[in-house]
């Protein structure tokens, strides 16, 4: 989680778009929230938030809310996402992402009384879920390395 920290902090730029920021620090979250939620409880979202939101200098609060939501609903879910295959883990974190994406974008429109264009929430959004796969590797190499 560190690592994609530490990355999220980074933009990417893409062309046409100005800087996209996909939301990399959800990624072990939602991950996390299913497979060990002992590990990822709503005070680290809180405080991971906090500081992913001081660091990249937004709106104080904004992905502590979202973090702490996603962890407790998927948490409050992952019985059935345990017994379900990869695929659904997958298109549920789409969801996920695009509920996050909207949710930010209002809250930032809130603080700001001025919302930005759409387009690229919903890129980095789509590049979030599309760079799931990739980071689940890691996540779940992670997890068989960690004891029972």
């Amino acid at each position: 989680m560190a690592v994609l920290f530490l990355l999220n902090v980074t933009a990417l730029p893409v062309p046409y778009m100005g800087v996209v920021k996909p939301f990399l620090v959800l990624m072990p979250v939602y991950y996390w929230a299913v497979y060990r939620p002992t590990l990822m409880p709503p005070a680290l979202c809180f405080i991971v938030g906090i500081l992913l939101d001081m660091i990249s200098g937004t709106a104080l609060g904004v992905n502590a809310i979202s973090f702490v939501l996603v962890q407790m609903i998927v948490r409050d879910q992952r019985r059935f996402l345990m017994a379900q295959p990869y695929i659904t883990t997958w298109a549920v974190f789409s969801f996920v992402v695009g509920g996050v994406a909207l949710l930010q974008w209002g809250l930032y429109g809130l603080v700001d009384m001025v919302w930005g264009p759409l387009m690229p929430v919903m890129v980095a959004a789509a590049m979030t879920v599309f760079l799931f796969p990739v980071i689940t590797l890691f996540l779940i190499l992670t997890h068989r390395l960690l004891p029972s």
